[in-house]
């Protein structure tokens, strides 16, 4: 592949892999780059084509190892990756990127921001950091929807999302960069009676009933109903989707003469689902 064709990928803004070779280093400093082993990148880049989205081990074992010709087995998958999660944690990202779901499979973690950008020289590594909010959006986002304003979106980051983020990340308030909350783009997931329902993260098909089927089933359960002028903002963690200890957000917000009146969010940490 051309050098200048090559893609990067830029994960928590601080730490460049390039699949192409394996290749991965801390913003800015590149001359610092570990070379992944052939299974272990491709382990990495096939996480990271999903990211957000759970892929099992069959599928894993499956990409990473049978096709090459590769034995493979779980405690393989298991060491390869600790050995992933040890590289981020060097690499100065102390969240869990890699995210296990147990007896399910793994997944690149959704709360960590990972984007695209064209193979970038070490200044323009930096440049790029600097300025990635603007130049170089997240492949995991996607434009607002035609029928509603930029102003309402901005504004339902800025009144909500900062009681989601908190609420998801477990940070104090001024540990969460403002830059960061503002990028969050709102996903239509369904109607709620009258009332739209938006997510986070853009919802992946095999996953919108699923998520449907929770939201009516918390709201039905707490007593939380669609009023007239109103909208929620929700989020589960995948943990809880499939059946373990997880989070669940929801914020009904309330809107006369296009400003807001009220916003009430109910959230929940360790709420267990029974499948």
């Amino acid at each position: 592949m051309d050098k200048e064709s090559e893609m990067v990928f830029v994960i928590d803004n601080r730490v460049f892999y390039r699949s192409e070779d394996g290749a991965i280093w801390p913003s800015g400093d590149e001359g610092s780059t570990v070379i992944l082993t052939l299974t272990m990148n491709r382990l990495l880049a096939c996480l990271l084509e999903k990211h957000g989205q759970v892929l099992t081990r069959n599928e894993l074992l499956a990409s990473v190892w049978d096709t090459y010709g590769l034995r493979s087995s779980s405690h393989t998958l298991n060491k390869y990756i600790s050995e992933l999660r040890k590289h981020f944690v060097q690499l100065g990202i102390a969240d869990e990127c890699i995210t296990t779901l147990p007896r399910v499979g793994f997944m690149f973690n959704s709360d960590i921001e990972v984007r695209e950008i064209a193979n970038p020289s070490t200044g323009e590594a930096v440049t790029a950091e600097n300025n990635s909010q603007i130049d170089a959006p997240s492949i995991r986002r996607t434009r607002p929807q035609g029928r509603f304003k930029v102003s309402y979106y901005a504004l339902s980051v800025i009144v909500i999302f900062m009681s989601a983020a908190l609420f998801w990340s477990g940070l104090a308030i001024q540990s969460e960069s403002p830059r960061q909350l503002e990028a969050v783009t709102p996903h239509f997931l369904f109607n709620f009676g009258t009332c739209p329902v938006y997510t986070v993260q853009r919802n992946s098909a095999s996953l919108i009933e699923q998520k449907k089927k929770i939201f009516e089933e918390v709201a039905e359960s707490n007593q939380i109903q669609c009023l007239e002028g109103s909208h929620f903002l929700y989020q589960v963690s995948e943990y809880y989707l499939y059946g373990s200890k997880g989070r669940v957000f929801i914020s009904r917000c309330t809107q006369k003469n296009n400003e807001y009146i009220s916003c009430l969010n109910n959230y929940w940490s360790g709420y267990e689902r029974h499948q």
